[in-house]
Parts: structure tokens; C-alpha cells; sequence
């Protein structure tokens, strides 16, 4: 049993390329299948299967973030695993990490109704610094 974990945990080409992938992305917060162009150029044969299942496996172990970014409705991964928020630009889809503040008003509601709350994902939306230039 302890054998099958451990080769279930094990680190692949696959998963090493998927996780540079995203290393390397900066501040961009790839999609799935930007990382997936990517790695195919160093792996021509991997599915974009492959790099799903890897992509949730680095979330699942908090080695990478995921962001579910509203505006096109995917799923961006995030080289900064601890804790943050985001903003996103309405105009051109530029994402920026912000440190992590406190949930405003929320957390109270949340635990005024009973909840406990674990984490939150705070997401402020509008006209980021370049857009705003270009106005």
C-alpha cells in the first residue's frame, strides 16, 4: 500500500515540465491550454489530459494556485501557491497578485450565520494602471 502511494506521488518529466511551465509564466496566470503549448514543446506527444491531471495534482499540493478568472470564464493557475488576492483589469485581462487582506464585511456575515470559515478569495475587478493611461 505504502509503495503505491509513494509511486502515486512520484515526480514525472511530465509533471516537472508542467510545473516550469507555469514557474516561468510570471505574473501572466496561463490557462491550461497556454501551459499545454508550452510543455508541447518540449514533450510533442503529451496529451492535454496529461497536463490537466498534473496541473490539479501541483493545486492539490499546493505547489501552484488556481484562479477562476470570471471575465473568460477559465481556470488560471498561479505560480504564487501561498495565499493572495488578485485584480483583474476589465479592459485587458491583466491579472496582478495583491497581498491578502482581510475579507471585508463577509467573514462576520459568514460566522454570524454559523460558518466556519477556512480561507477566502477576494477578486477586485476594474481599470488597471495601463488601460486607464490609454483613456
Amino acid at each position: 500500500m505504502a509503495a503505491e502511494r509513494a509511486e502515486a506521488r512520484r515526480t514525472t518529466r511530465q509533471l516537472a515540465l508542467v510545473l516550469a511551465a507555469v514557474q516561468a509564466s510570471g505574473t501572466e496566470h496561463p490557462t491550461a491550454e497556454r501551459v499545454f503549448a508550452r510543455v508541447r514543446r518540449d514533450l510533442p506527444r503529451i496529451s492535454l489530459g496529461t497536463v490537466y491531471r498534473n496541473l490539479q495534482r501541483l493545486v492539490s499540493d499546493g505547489r501552484i494556485g488556481a484562479l477562476a478568472h470570471l471575465r473568460d470564464r477559465s481556470l488560471r493557475y498561479d505560480p504564487t501557491a501561498p495565499a493572495h488576492d488578485h485584480f483583474v483589469c476589465e479592459a485587458c485581462g491583466h491579472i496582478d497578485d495583491l497581498p491578502a487582506g482581510t475579507p471585508p464585511g463577509g467573514l462576520a456575515a459568514a460566522e454570524h450565520a454559523g460558518h466556519a470559515v477556512t480561507s477566502h478569495a477576494l477578486v477586485l475587478y476594474g481599470c488597471c494602471r495601463t488601460c486607464r493611461a490609454r483613456a
